[in-house]
């Protein structure tokens, strides 16, 4: 209706998102736990699971954002949302009649990442769409990504606890349940998207289709034109490749650090989980208000050099092992708090610089960027340690993130106060 409030319209999406977020965290967090207790997966074949369910961000990302511009985010989010749901409900059923088997698990990991690509693309072009305030595009961003954070804390520790008490079948219930509120709460968003006067009704109305190999490679190469074009854009995309490089380096070699190196004991290596999480969420509360008072390019530029400094603390804690307590909490909130407020800020410019033709190829420009080096620093870290020692990738990890400052002020110099968004 047109007499509904823009908090009421969003309403549906943010708890969409919420179920879907919580969905997500207990489908992946049951089925690494029953690959490995009860399907007796080996190291290698956890790894490869591992990459199944990450690699689509690599591979699908530019594709699915065609598929978002051209079918329409709306359409792309019920689509991905229903999907979930019947793999989430095939899974439980193959777990409780005792037929879930090693290939099955693959695959529905498999399925899950490339849902997972299409769900977050769609949700980020959606927004626009669904905010008529393009000041309010910031906050709603924030409010998704404090949500994600949320279901981060709660769902991991909840899930393991119903395990452990019920076993899988109704962990597995649990995510089906949360799947089937997305699904549901999803249908006011999708109804306006479709009916209202927003780009989803007609997507393709104002682009002429067709199917030609030249026309497909502009269209798939058009995000990352768009990228090219804005010099601002494209510096944020490649700090936050950066932060993603240094964390998946950081989530190959944190256990070994913590659990073998410095002996700290499986319990402190999951508070500091719970503590990373938990300040991430506190930062999207403060996030808009942030990007809001600095000027962007000062945000990003300075935040990365903040990561930088960071950055050094797992390092710190190699080398001094009296004080690695305190250093390993420091760099979990602090880490947590500078990447969710750049990311945030991040998403939010995209949201409004980029035009809502483009923006599911744009964002999935940067999902390919951003995402897709997350397998490879990932092995390439635990290749590092495995070669060179530990000290390896602890020193490459800062080493990063200060060149991606440097290359950020480097590429943003030209275009500073063309393209800062006010």
């Amino acid at each position: 209706m047109n007499t509904s409030s823009p908090q009421r319209k969003i309403r549906p999406l943010l708890l969409s998102n919420a179920a879907d977020a919580g969905g997500n965290q207990t489908f992946g967090v049951t089925l690494n736990i029953v690959t490995v207790t009860i399907l007796g997966f080996s190291a290698t074949q956890v790894g490869l699971l591992n990459a199944l369910g990450s690699l689509s961000f690599l591979l699908l990302s530019v594709p699915l954002g065609m598929l978002v511009d051209r079918v329409g985010a709306a359409r792309v989010l019920a689509i991905s949302l229903s999907i979930k749901l019947l793999g989430a409900t095939s899974v439980l059923t193959l777990f409780l009649s005792g037929n879930l088997n090693d290939f099955a698990a693959m695959f529905a990991v498999t399925v899950a990442g490339i849902l997972t690509v299409a769900s977050e693309n769609a949700q980020t072009t959606i927004v626009p769409q669904l905010t008529e305030d393009q000041g309010k595009i910031a906050n709603v961003i924030a409010k998704m990504a404090s949500v994600d954070m949320a279901a981060g804390i709660i769902f991991p520790g909840l899930t393991g606890l119903i395990i452990a008490t019920w076993g899988g079948g109704p962990a597995l219930a649990l995510s089906t349940a949360m799947f089937t509120l997305a699904a549901v709460a999803f249908v006011p968003p999708l109804r306006r998207a479709l009916l209202g006067p927003t780009r989803d009704r007609h997507p393709e109305k104002s682009q002429k289709i067709t199917t030609s190999a030249k026309a497909f490679i502009a269209s798939a190469t058009h995000g990352f034109s768009t990228l090219i074009g804005n010099r601002v854009l494209l510096g944020i995309t490649l700090l936050t490749a950066a932060g993603n490089i240094g964390l998946a380096i950081g989530s190959s070699i944190e256990p070994i650090l913590i659990l073998r190196s410095l002996n700290l004991g499986v319990q402190f290596f999951g508070i500091l989980g719970t503590v990373a999480a938990a300040s991430g969420l506190a930062a999207t509360f403060v996030a808009p208000k942030v990007a809001k008072m600095l000027p962007l390019r000062q945000l990003f530029g300075w935040g990365a050099v903040a990561q930088a400094v960071v950055a050094t603390l797992p390092l710190a804690a190699y080398v001094w092992p009296p004080a690695a307590i305190p250093f390993l909490i420091g760099f979990h909130v602090l880490w947590a708090v500078t990447l969710t407020v750049t990311n945030i800020a991040g998403a939010a410019y995209t949201a409004s610089a980029v035009s809502s033709t483009s923006l599911g190829r744009t964002s999935a420009a940067q999902r390919t960027i951003t995402m897709g080096s997350i397998p490879l620093a990932a092995l390439g870290g635990g290749l590092l340690a495995d070669v060179f020692g530990v000290i390896a990738p602890l020193t490459v990890w800062p080493a990063v993130t200060i060149g991606a400052a440097g290359l950020f002020f480097l590429v943003t110099t030209h275009s500073a106060k063309s393209e800062i968004l006010s």
